[in-house]
């Protein structure tokens, strides 16, 4: 029997190592100082493989105007962070793991403190110098292209006045983020010329001449591919620089086979996932997609971006068919309460997807005649952020929580239908447009599924 001495002796050797197991743990920590706001939330949001993981987000109430948060080291590597603090302010930067920064929002400036405030303070004066050039009072492409090729001059002197201060891999990511921003907004003017028989020609000459010589030099590599930013700018000059060439609009697999010929290494699986999941969250064609996914699945080697991409693989592939539990959803009405797709139970739903382009109004309301409201009710679903329009029944807003829903609905274009009944399951995917037949179709498969 061991004396009880020792046995205290070793019990406390033991708690101690415990202890310092707990806090040699590494914390990347966000805090910092909202003056005159006490109480109100403060939410951070990080992101362990920008531009292919979700986003992880916590909030928490001002407490004496101050706000602190410790996120795992693991989770934040090279990779950014969102800190939003309601109407007194915003800031995007980057963070390494085991960094700390203090960010003390004033009115009209941020002042940064700690390990990582450098890399955040050259981000905030670059993009605060961009803000000072004017806006052009014209809106055609070549004055908007004009105005981000300053933007990038003006940011690049920034960043160049602090080159020799931080890492060179940690000055890569950020320089890539904070210019692979508006260099994706110059590609987008090349969009701006109006589509006459004249545009291709005025959209060569503004390419060569105005956005190709002002695009950064930066290289494609495994450390600016942390820059999701970067990452956005590249497929955006992936979809111009294929426009350039076959003089015609791409589709979902151009780009994707596009960038599987130009870019190589985890900047290419990174590049490949990140269009994928933009796509499918776009509502891109399923099949041309799946298609794409799994040939992506035979070829990535990043580890996150397959794990990405086979799971969101599984759920296209998968599909909504009839007899399967409608996912359910919740969005805001046009009075802001929330409104939960289980309030109807017991109904049969006609969901319907829209966007400005809508025409079904008229025939939707001369079905909506056809039924008792206790026994069918129609939800419009708005998937852009127009008003919602006056239909009958009750008009939700998807606004930017609708890419997921979209997804788990298969919606790819608007407007589209489906048909849920009364036992929350899915009745019909794909009824019949209501405006080839005066809705006679859609109110029978309507009528059909009251029966069950």
């Amino acid at each position: 029997m061991q004396h009880p001495m020792k046995r205290t002796f070793l019990f406390s050797i033991g708690f101690l190592m415990m202890v310092e197991a707990v806090t040699a743990q590494v914390y990347t920590v966000v805090s910092g100082k909202v003056k005159g706001h006490n109480g109100q939330q403060v939410s951070v949001s990080w992101w362990s493989e920008p531009g292919v993981s979700q986003a992880v987000t916590e909030e928490a109430p001002l407490q004496q105007d101050t706000f602190c948060f410790r996120l795992p080291a693991d989770q934040v590597r090279e990779g950014f962070v969102y800190i939003d603090a309601g109407s007194a302010g915003n800031f995007y930067g980057m963070l390494r793991a085991g960094d700390s920064v203090q960010l003390f929002f004033e009115e009209d400036t941020m002042v940064f403190a700690g390990r990582g405030a450098l890399a955040c303070r050259v981000q905030y004066l670059a993009r605060h110098i961009q803000e000072r050039i004017p806006v052009p009072v014209d809106e055609d492409a070549a004055s908007r292209a004009a105005w981000h090729r300053e933007q990038l001059r003006v940011a690049e002197s920034v960043l160049k006045a602090y080159r020799d201060s931080l890492p060179p891999a940690v000055y890569a990511v950020v320089r890539a983020n904070v210019l692979g921003e508006t260099a994706g907004k110059l590609v987008s003017c090349l969009w701006r010329i109006p589509q006459d028989g004249n545009a291709a020609a005025q959209q060569t000459i503004l390419y060569q001449q105005m956005i190709r010589p002002a695009l950064p030099a930066i290289i494609p590599s495994d450390t600016t591919s942390v820059a999701v930013r970067y990452l956005n700018y590249l497929l955006q000059k992936a979809e111009a620089d294929y426009f350039m060439q076959q003089h015609s609009q791409c589709t979902e697999h151009d780009i994707y086979e596009w960038i599987k010929t130009h870019y190589t290494g985890v900047m290419r699986d990174k590049l490949l996932a990140h269009h994928l999941l933009q796509s499918l969250a776009a509502g891109g064609q399923p099949e041309e997609l799946a298609r794409c996914a799994e040939d992506y699945l035979t070829l990535v080697q990043h580890a996150a971006c397959r794990q990405a991409i086979a799971t969101k693989y599984g759920k296209l592939k998968k599909g909504l068919s009839k007899g399967a539990p409608a996912p359910p959803f919740t969005f805001p009405d046009s009075s802001g309460h929330n409104i939960s797709l289980n309030y109807f139970t017991g109904k049969v739903v006609l969901l319907h997807f829209y966007d400005d382009s809508d025409q079904l109004l008229p025939s939707l309301a001369e079905i909506n005649t056809c039924f008792n409201k206790d026994d069918v009710v129609f939800v419009h679903i708005c998937c852009n952020k127009g008003v919602p329009r006056k239909y009958p029944g009750v008009q939700l807003q998807a606004g930017g929580q609708g890419a997921g829903i979209l997804e788990q609905y298969n919606i790819s274009q608007y407007p589209s239908l489906i048909v849920i009944g009364r036992n929350g399951n899915i009745y019909a995917t794909r009824p019949p447009d209501p405006t080839a037949d005066h809705g006679a179709a859609l109110a029978d498969i309507i009528y059909a599924a009251l029966l069950q």
